[in-house]
């Protein structure tokens, strides 16, 4: 259980970005993204996107816990 304000916080933000993260995840958008006629690194960008977005809830979550 969250404690303070800005470990709810912390804990809203990573749900909304787990979400979003999830969202190209999706039967309907993987197919477009898997499909025969998209390229050969359409996936690595799926998860480059996924990985950069959760480099970047990090760095700031831990901005917000040194203040």
């Amino acid at each position: 259980m969250p404690t303070s304000a800005t470990e709810y916080r912390a804990t809203e933000i990573t749900i909304i970005v787990v979400l979003i993260a999830l969202l190209p995840l999706l039967p309907p958008l993987l197919h477009l993204w898997t499909g025969s006629d998209s390229a050969w690194y359409t996936p690595y960008l799926v998860w480059f996107g996924i990985i950069l977005l959760s480099f970047g809830l990090q760095r700031h979550l831990r901005r917000r816990a040194s203040r």
